[in-house]
């Protein structure tokens, strides 16, 4: 069943990433629930763990450029179990800096793990065949962000915070075990440079590209404000909404819900609609999600913060998965690790600026405060599509690289 390679990287794929979302589920859980920590701290923490995206983003991608991508999925792997275990150390231990030390790692390792299968793709997938794909992948990232939230939300609901980081251990053990079937790839000749002149090459490249311009501007908002939610969101449903652990986690796994249906849906919606379509309403409906939050201590509470980690789920990835298919058609082969890891700086690595923004607005002005700068960021990110080349994209660019099969 695994033996093609595309199968193969989908499987070590799951296995990554769902032990990724129970991290990242559980860094504001514990922080709040475990280490009772006031607000500006677990902006802190979850800050801690997103700047992983910024730290390890360009050299891991000049890494993926040097090696076999495959490798570097394998290597990813490694690293991820060493930070669940110093996690559980952590945790064990009721130290929240050795807890988030973990986390970083794992997050470092997520960083190294998207990049590689980014790179992977252009190797072992044709054009045509890249937007199914990128969809495919997307499927199981949505039901990592579907059943992380809810696993980690239960299991410290009812009083077993550490069983949440030891599923994530055995997954990516699993991972490693699958990774070692993986075909040997041929690295590309060395390369006698520097790594700042690699590096710049892939910023040059994202900056002398309309399109690679506009998917970066849009991305510099959205996570800032993504990531300023995701600091506030647990301590505003607790105290505000009066919501427990495992509600707070069911309505976090609504947006797993709301990316599974996008992934799903994406392979059509890309065919039907225009790309600028998309790429306005993954945006355009997190504006809509920030300002339903707002509401929702009148609205209801649970159901209220389920629809808005729904929105959050479905358009963004639908606008993900939209412009992952425009990076790999318009960048050439030797580029993609450089060039995916400046948009993966753009995309993941200011999460860390938004945690500590949103935590440090809760804390002296309100949440409803910081709810307010939240919702703002994420219709600037709007307005950077109609204002940028992706406004006017009806149609799919053509590629730039040469791949080796479809997947099946």
């Amino acid at each position: 069943m695994l033996s093609h390679p595309f199968r193969r990287l989908l499987a070590v794929s799951s296995c990554l990433r769902i032990a990724d979302q129970l991290m990242v589920a559980g860094v504001p859980l514990a922080a709040a629930a475990v280490f009772k920590l006031p607000e500006d701290q677990i902006g802190a923490m979850v800050a801690a763990q997103g700047s992983a995206w910024l730290l390890m983003s360009l050299p891991a991608g000049v890494a993926i450029d040097r090696i076999a991508p495959l490798l570097g999925l394998q290597r990813a792997l490694v690293l991820s179990c060493l930070g669940f275990l110093v996690a559980i150390a952590g945790q064990i231990w009721g130290s929240p800096v050795v807890f988030t030390f973990g986390a970083f790692l794992t997050a470092a390792a997520i960083v190294i793990g998207f990049l590689s299968e980014g790179a992977s793709l252009q190797r072992l997938v044709e054009p045509q065949g890249l937007g199914q794909a990128n969809a495919r992948i997307q499927i199981i990232q949505s039901i990592a962000m579907l059943t992380g939230p809810m696993v980690m939300g239960l299991l410290m609901a009812q009083g077993y915070p550490l069983s949440g980081l030891l599923i994530a251990l055995g997954l990516v053990l699993l991972g490693l075990a699958l990774a070692a079937g993986f075909p040997k790839q041929e690295p590309p000749p060395p390369r006698q440079r520097l790594l700042l002149q690699e590096v710049k090459e892939g910023f040059a490249f994202v900056l002398a590209q309309p399109l690679l311009r506009g998917i970066v501007a849009c991305a510099l908002f959205w996570n800032t404000a993504f990531l300023a939610l995701a600091a506030v969101f647990v301590p505003y449903a607790l105290r505000r909404l009066e919501m427990d652990t495992a509600s707070i986690g069911l309505a976090q796994s609504a947006m797993g819900l709301g990316s599974l249906l996008a992934a799903l849906t994406a392979g059509k919606a890309m065919t039907a609609l225009p790309p600028r379509f998309l790429l306005f309403f993954g945006p355009a409906s997190s504006t809509l999600a920030a300002a339903l939050l707002l509401a929702a201590p009148t609205l209801g509470g649970f159901s209220s913060s389920v629809t808005v980690y729904f929105l959050l789920g479905f358009g963004p990835i639908l606008w993900f998965v939209c412009q992952n298919t425009i990076r790999q058609l318009v960048t050439p082969k030797g580029l993609l690790g450089r060039v995916g890891a400046v948009i993966q700086l753009a995309i993941y690595g200011v999460r860390s600026i938004g945690a500590i923004m949103g935590g440090i607005m809760a804390a002296r002005y309100g949440m409803e405060a910081a709810l307010l700068l939240i919702t703002a960021l994420f219709a600037v990110s709007t307005l950077t599509i109609p204002l940028s080349a992706l406004g006017g994209l009806s149609a799919m660019p053509h590629s730039e690289g040469s791949p080796a099969s479809s997947p099946r």
